[in-house]
């Protein structure tokens, strides 16, 4: 019988994210520190790619007959360690006001997570800003991929979905290849201090198979900013970096326990 395969065989993450998020955006602080955070990373992350903005003004100018807009602004960059293929194994990405790891090959949370917060504690070293510009926010996102092994008009996600689950709207259990759920909610994290949680599950055709994708995001705003790297690793009232993470990654394990059938808990080692 047909039934969905998890992604990487022994789970199903297809992208992982750990980020930080500012008060304001860095645009300037970018331009002035990019080529430092470079060379930090140049042995993990050989691939240096810039992210310009460009400004435009439309209309006349009112004093000079001068040409305007067109000129690139460095707004941010990717670091990125490359596969044998050439595609992106992991990303660090500084962009506006969020600086974040991308995991496309993930090994196990405890591993991931050592090493996401290395090396944001060390790109935050190359740029010294947080007095003026404080850590607002925490974010981790999980991006799960579910391929059916069948032909795709024999897809539906009561194959793969508990019945009666509260993460995705019951009309979705029936509805074929084709359909998507959305929805938001707040739950405590560190003490009575919220967490946003947005989980955005869709399925469709991707390269000729159907295919279900588990998209959650988490953002915990920290009640106090944190405005040092060591407030952020050690916590002040709001909770470390790695107990934040921690936090997040077991409301995401919560979700897929009471999302997922127990024949596909038990394929990617999770116990319902």
């Amino acid at each position: 019988m047909p039934k969905y395969l998890p992604f990487a065989g022994k789970n199903a993450i297809a992208e992982m994210n750990i980020g930080v998020q500012f008060a304001t955006p860095l645009e300037q602080i970018i331009a002035q520190s990019a080529e430092g955070v470079k060379t930090e990373f140049a042995n993990e992350f050989p691939k240096f790619e810039p992210l310009q903005m460009f400004t435009i003004n439309f209309g006349m100018p009112q004093v000079s007959a001068q040409s305007y807009g067109g000129a690139p602004v460095l707004s941010g960059f990717n670091l990125t360690k490359p596969k044998s293929d050439g595609s992106p194994a992991r990303v660090l990405r500084l962009v506006s006001n969020t600086l974040s790891v991308h995991f496309l090959e993930y090994t196990s949370w405890q591993e991931t997570k050592a090493q996401a917060i290395s090396y944001i504690a060390r790109c935050l070293e190359k740029l010294p800003f947080l007095d003026r510009n404080p850590i607002t926010a925490v974010l981790l996102r999980y991006i799960d991929r579910f391929t059916f092994d069948g032909v795709p008009q024999e897809a539906t996600a009561s194959i793969l979905f508990r019945p009666g689950t509260k993460f995705v709207a019951s009309r979705i259990l029936g509805a074929g290849y084709q359909w998507h759920s959305n929805s938001g909610w707040f739950e405590p994290l560190i003490g009575a201090t919220l967490v946003l949680n947005q989980l955005n599950v869709s399925s469709g055709i991707i390269q000729g198979a159907s295919a279900v994708i588990v998209d959650h995001n988490s953002a915990y705003t920290l009640p106090k900013p944190y405005a040092s790297v060591g407030e952020l690793k050690q916590g002040e009232g709001g909770g470390s970096l790695e107990a934040i993470l921690d936090g997040q990654h077991r409301a995401n394990e919560d979700m897929l326990k009471n999302l997922l059938n127990q024949e596909m808990l038990d394929t990617i080692g999770l116990k319902g």
